[in-house]
């Protein structure tokens, strides 16, 4: 019977993909353009927030919609703030639905939003790390930031390690997309200079953390020995 029903289902998804084509492509172009929702979300009034609550936590699981520039339009609507928080609450909770699923249903589930070479990539990388490395892996744009929820997820750092981690790294990229959503192209000199302090700390928490590591793994390989 399940044999029968799987392909069924699949030709029924097909069917209604080509019935319902033309409204689905206007939705993916919608999404993809940043003025479009800004416009849409202003005609909203007191719902623009959850709508954007709502594709900034499917964006953890669809890549296609655009994160980065949603997070620039909520600072852009609602204020440095307002921007800030709507963007950082919506991220921590699509963060934490990944993390979770992903521990629940294991690398099956995962493997259907991230490709597998990324998954095994990050994977090896992640072994034994804790809230420092997922912290600086959800702002830092060397990491695959909301592919590192299911890697954690996947990985031995407990939940909530692992949700302070979403909170602090998340509040960090948000900061600095709320920047931009402000600010545009006329950012002060002081947020410059903010800005850059906060990513040299980063990168310089990032070489520490990664050179700790790197002694403790050492110690115990020689412990082992």
């Amino acid at each position: 019977m399940k044999k029968i029903l799987t392909p069924i289902l699949v030709l029924a998804a097909l069917v209604l993909l080509w019935i319902f084509r033309q409204p689905i492509f206007a939705a993916l172009a919608w999404i993809s353009d940043r003025e479009a929702v800004v416009t849409t979300v202003q005609k909203l009034g007191i719902w623009g927030p959850a709508v954007l609550f709502v594709l900034l936590v499917l964006q953890v699981f669809l890549a296609f919609i655009p994160g980065q520039a949603l997070m620039v339009a909520c600072a852009y609507l609602y204020g440095f703030w307002g921007g800030w928080f709507i963007s950082w609450f919506s991220l921590v909770a699509g963060g934490e639905a990944a993390f979770l699923l992903a521990r629940r249903y294991g690398r099956p589930f995962a493997e259907r939003w991230i490709d597998t070479e990324t998954l095994s990539r990050w994977d090896k990388t992640a072994i034994g790390q804790g809230i420092v490395f997922y912290t600086f892996s959800l702002v830092l744009p060397i990491f695959p930031n909301d592919a590192m929820c299911y890697v954690g997820g996947l990985a031995n750092i407990t939940p909530r390690r692992f949700l302070l981690a979403n909170m602090f790294g998340r509040g960090i990229a948000c900061l600095l997309s709320s920047f931009v959503g402000v600010f545009g192209s006329q950012i002060p000199m002081w947020g410059w200079a903010l800005a850059a302090v906060i990513v040299l700390v980063l990168c310089v928490g990032w070489f520490v953390n990664k050179r700790y590591f790197s002694i403790r793994k050492g110690e115990s390989n020689v412990y082992l020995c």
